[in-house]
């Protein structure tokens, strides 16, 4: 069973023309006349021996041909231009409109009317439609002068929504009709190619649906009438127009932004022809109320869009305090969610879900997320019917109705999803829509077809599972905040790449410098090496030969200064090479470094000192950059603790995972709070170690080494209680 669907109908392509009009199609070349209606000879004696001529030699013709309007368009006029005006045909006059379209120029006729109306009142209440400041206004307005130029019963605004469903937003009438005002409409009500023929021709007219439409007589295999104002009007059309009660109707295409807003419709009860002329008038002040309806959306846009621009500033200064786009989204969820008067944001980055608000669980957000990187590319994806299409297959809840997700950058993975939840609406239609079979006359062939509804008697009908629509003022703030993250994104990689060109002239300057250091701290230790040792040897000449008591203390101080210099000396030069030399890791045990030192620590300062040695592991490292760090660190504890009557010392060490942690404790000095941070600085020595001798350089050397050693130091201290330092060393690889 062939059964033919409203949507399926090529408009453009009936066959046939009302029968108010007479049409002329000429091929724009060669001039040779392709088709004409049938009811062409009621004006001009001519029958189907004009096909295959040319215009210009049919004397009946004559008065077209050398027409302003026909010379235009054949000799200037651009594509789809129309080209109208009045002309005389034995004896009466005709409206005559030629336009050219895909090679063929269409000549249009159709009997002037008497116009009763005064054209200075229409033309004022036209002129006042850019005065008004709202938008309501200006649709009550328009179908206010609509009404007194074409004097139809009923007529009407209707604005088509997103999913080419429509609403009636004004509406003017009489008395005895029936209002339509706030009735939706349903997509098939004006299907697909309807609404894309209304956006090229912006104005039809049904003058009376009994009446028989005419034939074109066509050598030619198509006759394309999208641009005409006389073609005929589907069948199906028609029926719809009848079980509605009506018997003529106009509309005009209400055009913003190039994009069909919506239509002006008029009703008649009763057949009904208006001149040329009015029409024209009509879609004048259509044209006019559309730039006055734009000009007040984009003002008040306008007026929106500052605001919220101050709102983004805002925002994105807090993005900015984080470094990194993961970081900034994560510390700025509920703002970005406020921004975008949403129920609930979420921001996936590496696999991570944060989120804010009335969300779905971070399963379903994975879930959604897997579905994104599979449907959707660069631009923003907007869906008030998110949970109603998708819950079965991905088991969604209902905090997810309509759902808007935008990729800041897809390859990272990193996307922006917010959430709505169920908006409960009743929408009131203008009947109910039942697919009913029945058949209908298409031009004296008869067709099954699938009929308009028969009753227009209002429906109510419940919406749930939805969420409220994504309006214009909706979508603007998410893409803003899109925008505004892509910007902060890219700033901060500006930045990151600046920061990395300063610490790469940083590092270079910080090189130089340091290769002048450690020359300089070569030249130093080799040249005063000779000068300290020539002093030393002389203050110990004099030592030998002096007996005076009082001198020979004075002498001594001279000579632990000097070794004092010298000992600062070895250990910058060590320092210095620590820094360059490579090593050859290996286990060392440190049982024989620790007793050396130890021995030694106690023969330099103090004697008496309690040094308790427990547990030793061997750790990984080279052994005299081990033993540079024993010799420091228990040195330390031995001098700092000397003025104490009970010193004592606990060299101890466990294991701890893939590490040795070395203690060294001592009840000594301690270390002052305030100094912690000038521990490991080189040259830095504390206030309360001034009665010590010391170079301030031993603990900068253990921190070098340390690292080298792939370890670490730290230490606690309490002030005249005592340091206990940590040496976090490799562990034995092998044990």
């Amino acid at each position: 069973m062939n059964i033919t669907n409203c949507n399926e109908i090529e408009i453009y392509n009936p066959g046939f023309i009302q029968d108010f009009g007479y049409l002329i199609g000429i091929n724009s070349e060669s001039k040779i006349i392709d088709f004409y209606s049938e009811n062409i000879s009621e004006l001009f004696p001519v029958d189907k021996s004009v096909l295959q001529k040319n215009i210009y030699d049919l004397a009946c013709f004559s008065s077209i041909v050398s027409s302003p309007q026909f010379y235009d368009v054949d000799r200037n006029s651009k594509e789809e231009i129309k080209n109208s005006d009045k002309i005389e045909i034995s004896g009466r006059e005709y409206h005559i409109s030629v336009y050219k379209y895909k090679d063929t120029i269409f000549i249009e006729l159709e009997k002037c009317l008497l116009n009763g109306l005064s054209n200075s009142s229409l033309l004022k209440g036209i002129k006042n439609l850019p005065s008004l400041k709202k938008g309501k206004d200006i649709w009550r307005a328009l179908v206010k002068n609509i009404c007194q130029i074409t004097d139809y019963d009923r007529v009407m605004v209707y604005k088509f929504n997103s999913d080419g469903s429509g609403k009636v937003v004004a509406e003017e009438k009489l008395a005895a009709m029936e209002s339509y005002m706030h009735l939706h409409y349903p997509e098939s009500d004006i299907p697909k190619q309807a609404r894309a023929l209304y956006l090229k021709n912006h104005k039809r007219i049904l003058s009376d649906i009994n009446a028989e439409p005419v034939k074109i007589i066509s050598q030619v295999k198509t006759v394309d009438l999208t641009l005409s104002g006389i073609r005929a009007i589907s069948p199906i059309h028609i029926e719809y127009l009848k079980n509605g009660g009506i018997s003529s109707s106009f509309s005009v295409s209400i055009i913003i932004d190039n994009e069909l807003w919506g239509l002006v419709t008029c009703h008649s009860t009763q057949p009904k022809h208006i001149d040329l002329d009015n029409r024209i008038l009509a879609e004048i002040a259509t044209f006019i109320a559309s730039n006055a309806y734009s000009s007040y959306q984009a003002k008040k846009a306008s007026r929106y869009e500052s605001a919220l621009n101050k709102i983004c500033y805002d925002l994105k200064k807090e993005l900015l305090k984080f470094t990194t786009i993961k970081d900034s989204l994560f510390n700025n969820v509920g703002n970005i969610r406020n921004v975008s008067e949403t129920d609930g944001f979420a921001i996936i980055a590496d696999n991570t879900v944060k989120s804010y608000g009335k969300v779905p669980n971070d399963n379903i957000i994975l879930r959604i997320y897997q579905w994104a990187v599979q449907n959707i590319e660069d631009k923003t994806y907007f869906d008030d019917s998110f949970y109603k299409t998708y819950h079965d297959s991905m088991g969604l809840d209902k905090n997810c109705c309509g759902v808007a997700l935008s990729f800041i950058n897809k390859q990272n993975g990193h996307l922006l999803l917010w959430f709505r939840q169920e908006f409960k609406d009743h929408i009131s239609w203008a009947g109910k829509d039942k697919k009913e079979i029945e058949t209908l006359n298409f031009y004296n062939e008869q067709k099954l077809v699938y009929s308009p509804r028969k009753s227009f008697q209002v429906f109510y009908e419940e919406i749930s599972d939805k969420s409220h629509y994504w309006s214009s003022k909706d979508r603007l703030r998410i893409n803003k905040i899109r925008d505004l993250v892509n910007h902060t994104m890219q700033e901060q990689l500006h930045n990151i790449s600046r920061m990395n060109d300063e610490l790469t002239k940083i590092n270079a300057e910080l090189n130089r410098i340091n290769d002048e250091l450690d020359s300089y701290s070569h030249t130093i230790s080799h040249d005063l090496a000779t000068p300290l040792t020539v002093m030393k040897l002389n203050v110990q000449m004099m030592a030998r030969y002096n007996t005076d008591e009082y001198n020979i203390k004075k002498i001594q101080n001279v000579l632990n200064e000097i070794d004092n210099m010298s000992g600062m000396m070895s250990n910058v030069l060590r320092l210095s090479r620590l820094k360059h030399s490579e090593y050859i890791f290996e286990t060392v045990d440190p049982t024989e470094i620790i007793e050396k030192v130890c021995t030694d620590a106690k023969l330099s300062y103090n004697e008496k000192a309690a040094i308790n040695v427990l547990n030793i592991y061997p750790v990984t490292g080279e052994k005299s950059l081990v033993a540079q760090v024993f010799q420091n660190i228990i040195t330390n504890a031995v001098k700092y603790s000397s003025q104490k009557d009970n010193a004592e010392i606990t060299v101890d060490s466990v294991r701890d995972g893939n590490h040795i942690l070395y203690t060294v404790s001592d009840n000594g000095i301690g270390i002052p709070y305030q100094s912690k941070e000038e521990v490991f600085k080189v040259f830095q020595r504390m206030g309360n170690t001034r009665s010590f001798l010391g170079s301030g350089v031993g603990l900068s050397i253990v921190k070098n080494i340390m690292k080298k050693l792939s370890g670490n130091v730290d230490f606690e201290s309490v002030e005249n209680q005592g340091t206990t330092f940590f040496l976090r060393f490799p562990a034995d690889k092998s044990a």
